[in-house]
Parts: C-alpha cells; sequence; structure tokens
C-alpha cells in the first residue's frame, strides 16, 4: 500500500508541473493585447494604470521582438526569472521598463511593476 501511496503522489507532482501557468515567448506571440484594466490579486481590477505604450497594444512578433503600438515602433523584450517571479522587460535606446508577468489564461496575462520605483503600476492585458 506504501508504494501505492508514493505513486499517487508522485503521479500528482507531475500534474502540476504540467499545469504551471509559466509564461513563454509563444504564450505570447500571435493577436494583439490590449491593456483594459489594473491587475490586483490576480484578477482585473480597476482602470489599467501601466505606462502608456504598454496599454495602447503590443504585438509580439517573435521571440526578442514586440511591435509598441503607442509608438508605432518595435521594441525589444525579455523573459526572464526574477526573485518574485517572472519578469517581462521591454527595451529600446530610449527605453529600459520592467513588470513581474503572469498568466491569467491564453488570452490574458497580468502586468505589476518590476521595479521599486513602478511597484504601484499594474494592468492586465487581453489578447484580441
Amino acid at each position: 500500500m506504501s508504494k501505492m501511496k508514493y505513486s499517487l503522489l508522485f503521479l500528482l507532482f507531475l500534474i502540476l508541473i504540467g499545469c504551471s501557468s509559466k509564461i513563454t515567448e509563444e504564450d505570447l506571440i500571435g493577436g494583439y493585447w490590449i491593456g483594459t484594466a489594473g491587475y490586483q490579486d490576480g484578477k482585473p481590477e480597476g482602470e489599467p494604470y501601466c505606462l502608456y505604450y504598454v496599454i495602447a497594444g503590443l504585438e509580439f512578433k517573435d521571440e526578442e521582438t514586440v511591435y509598441v503600438e503607442g509608438y508605432e515602433k518595435n521594441f525589444e523584450y525579455v523573459l526572464e526569472d526574477g526573485k518574485n517571479g517572472m519578469k517581462i522587460i521591454f527595451s529600446d535606446e530610449n527605453h529600459y521598463d520592467s513588470y513581474y508577468i503572469d498568466k491569467v489564461s491564453e488570452n490574458e496575462i497580468g502586468l505589476v511593476g518590476g521595479t521599486e520605483m513602478k511597484k504601484e503600476e499594474s494592468c492586465y492585458l487581453e489578447r484580441q
């Protein structure tokens, strides 16, 4: 019976790993992301409060390029593990901004300011 318990525990562990909500570049590519709300405790709430160019619309072209509608140009982006979760970093010659990013569903992501100065910022983006 003891082997059965360990087998079930191992199976549960594998299922939980498979259900991970860790976001990847492939999750972002395709479609157009628009800021529709703020993001609090894993849910959309209130008005979006992120940088203008993030809320205005993003189109992730590939694993390192995002078209930023607010500036009508491409930025680079990187996903990386931060000490408080997954971060997305947007950059070009004039910008370097980071947010913690959560995958809410296939077509929804939440962003929360990734620096001390931006910790109050949050927005909920939906894929159009």
